[in-house]
């Protein structure tokens, strides 16, 4: 236990002994504490961040769990040498550790005209425009719906980044599994990028369009009953932390193999006010190993005889599920918002003072059910063609949900450090598996720190 209080007392303290230490008093997420020795151009750094959420929820039948929770808790450190930087951040909350972002870039030099970079490590994928912002500059307590279900996260890869005043693009090349510790197979690769132009983008307005594009191949999963079985899961919590359940907003794709996601975007902000929003639509290409499993289930009770009655038998299709957002929020005191040309996102409001109301709607289908299939809830099976039967029925429905969310919110920023947020936010359910909840109610107020 002694090494562990140990060990962030002497990162103070070795910080607070050089001569280059200074208070970041300009921007909160510039941490507190820095070294910097000009002659050999290197900079160091060592802060953290702390969100402490409490949330009251009301649902029709399913429970959700109100109360509090330290929702992230983390240590940052960044070293910067010439033109490489070095960036890592975990997480300590709900007791227990967890590694966020690790990596490198380098920066092959800075213009008035454009800027060049190579990145290489474990972070977020260039997709949604959502997933790519900081939880400390979004200006909700929980990132939207569609977004934490169909796009990608972080993964390990290397991109290359081209961006200016006009143009912005981030692409680059990602492994299925950051560890290699698949049960079985061999891991897959995705392809990510993002891209954006900007009409119009000076110190007063800023408005851009883009798109992001990703696709993934999926090669691990496991062995069961001699076949080798892909998997892939789609899910999202209900735009909260506290109860993070995503048993609501969950869909189970079986034998997903090459999956095509696609998403439009648009943002637009002013000194006062901004409105961003996007499209996601995502389709799972699915592949198995038809021959094995005819032969696998001959000799059984309910035996096929021929491979084409069975493939007659048990359908594959590929799946399609999609869902967007509209986010605006308008400044009522406070320093003017800001745009970062080279994250291609909005900033956030961190300055002593700022107070902003922002009001976003989200819709998230992880439905994809056949016409016509019936579901029995006590069986939890889709019988196709609405025809309940003794005979194992094989529907290639899939009942995920689908969830409208309207939500309202007020940011204060206290000072350079410290946030507050509040939130009430209205849901509408549909989900095969729990009939008996549609409305969803909930109250939840976060207090952030980070220095």
């Amino acid at each position: 236990m002694k090494r562990y209080i140990l060990f962030p007392v002497m990162l103070v303290a070795l910080v607070m002994l050089s001569n280059g230490v200074k208070a970041q008093v300009e921007d909160v997420p510039n941490p507190l504490l820095q070294y910097i020795n000009k002659e050999n151009g290197l900079r160091f750094t060592a802060g953290a961040r702390l969100f402490a959420d409490v949330a009251y929820y009301h649902s029709e039948y399913t429970p959700m769990k109100s109360g509090a929770a330290i929702t992230d808790a983390r240590i940052r450190t960044s070293l910067t040498y010439r033109q490489f930087y070095f960036y890592a951040d975990f997480d300590f909350s709900k007791g227990k550790f967890t590694q966020k972002n690790i990596f490198v870039r380098y920066n092959f030099g800075e213009s008035p005209f454009a800027i060049h970079s190579l990145k290489a490590g474990y972070f977020n994928e260039p997709s949604s425009m959502s997933l790519n912002a900081s939880l400390y500059n979004y200006h909700f307590i929980a990132r939207a719906a569609p977004a934490m279900a169909l796009s990608a996260g972080r993964s390990l890869g290397i991109t290359y980044k081209y961006y200016d005043a006009s143009f912005f693009a981030d692409q680059g090349i990602f492994a299925e599994n950051k560890y290699n510790d698949q049960i079985s197979g061999f891991q897959g690769v995705s392809l990510s990028g993002r891209w954006l132009y900007k009409p119009i983008n000076d110190e007063d307005i800023t408005l851009h369009v883009g798109a992001s594009f990703h696709y993934a191949r999926t090669n691990t999963g496991e062995v069961v009953d001699n076949v080798f079985r892909t998997n892939m899961e789609l899910e999202s919590n209900m735009q909260t932390y506290v109860d993070a359940t995503t048993k609501f907003l969950s869909a189970d794709v079986p034998w997903a193999k090459n999956t095509i996601t696609f998403g439009p975007e648009v943002l637009f902000k002013s000194d006062d006010f901004f409105f961003r929003g996007e499209y996601i639509y995502k389709r799972i290409y699915k592949s198995r190993n038809d021959r094995e499993l005819f032969e696998n289930q001959l000799g059984g009770v309910w035996s096929w005889t021929t491979q084409e009655s069975w493939l007659a038998g048990n359908p594959i299709r590929s799946s399609k599920f999609q869902g967007a957002y509209a986010e605006m929020g308008y400044l009522i005191r406070g320093n003017a918002y800001e745009y970062d040309d080279e994250y291609g996102l909005l900033g956030g409001c961190n300055s002593k003072g700022d107070l902003e109301v922002v009001a976003r709607y989200s819709y998230t289908e992880l439905n994809d059910i056949n016409k016509g299939d019936f579901f029995l809830i006590g069986k939890h099976v889709f019988y196709p063609d609405g025809v309940v039967s003794d005979y194992p029925p094989v529907s290639t429905s899939i009942g995920g949900g689908r969830l409208h969310t309207a939500t309202v919110g007020i940011n204060y920023t206290l000072n350079q450090y410290v946030k507050v947020m509040g939130e009430y936010q209205y849901s509408n359910l549909k989900n095969v598996y729990y009939p008996l909840d549609k409305n969803f109610h909930q109250l939840q107020m976060r207090l952030m720190v980070s220095f």
